[in-house]
């Protein structure tokens, strides 16, 4: 474990080295990854209860919007369907868990995406240590837009991707995945 006062280039470089030693890909082509630590995540402290209390505010939400619990019904069962998240039915409690809460950001113009779910690895513990202050930062690894753009003039031909849902094609290993106890979509 490295300290977390690593400046970012230490951080950039400590998170490059830790994929070239950390990751691998599975039979399907999908990167396999390790989350790139700069503290123990046992200095995570107590949290089930934030979370429990943050998943109810959210179904209160929900309840009271019928359009809302739907597009949030759509992407619990988009995630289960694409295999991006699994239902625990036998949970034991380990001795470190983070449960990440999350809610959704309605973009009504958006065809594709018409409620974007926004995980909170910033939500901290009974210790004040959160997912995301225990991380290294990697940085920005792409070029900044306005480069992009100038290089895209400088040949004829020029290729586009759409990369949504790009980052949910890697995966976290196996050992460090929880889920929380309770269901996470309520029958309504």
């Amino acid at each position: 474990m490295e300290d977390e006062s690593l400046n970012l280039n230490s951080q950039t470089n400590f998170c490059e080295d830790h994929f070239v030693n950390n990751h691998r890909r599975d039979q399907t082509g999908h990167y396999i990854v390790q989350m790139a630590f700069l503290k123990e995540p046992s200095c995570l402290g107590e949290f089930l209860q934030t979370a429990i209390r943050r998943l109810n505010s959210l179904w209160r939400k929900l309840e009271a919007n019928p359009n809302l619990q739907q597009l949030h019904r759509n992407f619990i069962h988009e995630y289960l369907d694409m295999g991006h998240m699994e239902q625990v039915f036998e949970v034991s409690e380990p001795t470190v868990a983070y449960y990440m809460p999350h809610h959704g950001v309605l973009g009504p113009d958006s065809k594709s995406t018409p409620l974007r779910t926004v995980f909170d690895a910033s939500c901290a513990t009974s210790t004040g240590e959160s997912l995301n202050s225990i991380l290294a930062n990697g940085g920005v690894i792409q070029d900044e837009l306005f480069a992009i753009l100038l290089r895209f003039r400088k040949n004829r031909i020029g290729l586009i991707s759409d990369i949504k849902k790009m980052f949910r094609m890697i995966f976290i290993d196996e050992s460090l995945k929880r889920s929380i106890a309770n269901p996470v979509e309520r029958e309504h």
